[in-house]
């Protein structure tokens, strides 16, 4: 059981299975890496008081290389300064590890990818990310990450338009949840690339 056991009892570790699809080897992975990248000189101090600033969280090594680090960080947060507790923590490694089932991964990724591009927003836009859907700018912002590429506006713009074009069954222009999940069922290896190993 090692050093588990002064951060939190077998009954919250037996708690934590229950809601998870972690084992409970995986748990106390994440316990033991939670603890490394939060406790910094810090002695006594309980697992439910640590935090791990977001600029700290999108700098780990398991987020480092990932273009939506900081928007992962966002999504699993709860918190409006964009720390993660242990718990926001757990729940990221729950989603990203091999156990989670596709529906939850897919649920997060939508959640990740939708209003991804609202910073990038004008003030006469409407805001995508109050309306639970991904729209042209979230495809263009997300095509932007994945491609490493610098396209100009206008054809991020034609790349963003052709794919909503692609995948918009009502033609309204916009991507919702069902039409993402429907998509992604499609996608038999899209489980396997949403996942993050955990550093030791």
């Amino acid at each position: 059981m090692g050093g588990k056991q002064s951060y939190f009892t077998d009954e919250e570790l037996r708690d934590y299975q229950t809601l998870t699809f972690l084992s409970r080897q995986d748990i106390i992975q994440v316990v033991k890496r939670f603890i490394q990248l939060t406790q910094r000189n810090r002695q006594n101090v309980k697992l439910h008081e640590l935090r791990l600033s977001k600029n700290h969280a999108i700098d780990i090594p398991e987020l480092r290389e990932n273009p939506f680090r900081k928007r992962i960080v966002e999504v699993f947060s709860s918190q409006p300064d964009g720390s993660l507790s242990f718990e926001d923590f757990l729940d990221m490694m729950n989603v990203f590890s091999q156990n989670a089932p596709k529906s939850v991964k897919v649920s997060y990724a939508f959640k990740i990818y939708q209003g991804i591009g609202a910073r990038r927003r004008t003030d006469d836009d409407e805001d995508a990310s109050a309306s639970n859907v991904i729209d042209v700018k979230d495809v263009k912002e997300i095509v932007r990450r994945l491609s490493g590429k610098h396209f100009n506006d206008k054809d991020l713009t034609k790349i963003a338009e052709a794919v909503i074009n692609e995948v918009d069954l009502r033609g309204d222009k916009i991507i919702t949840a069902e039409i993402f999940e429907y998509f992604l069922s499609n996608v038999p290896d899209f489980p396997s690339t949403f996942f993050i190993p955990l550093s030791k």
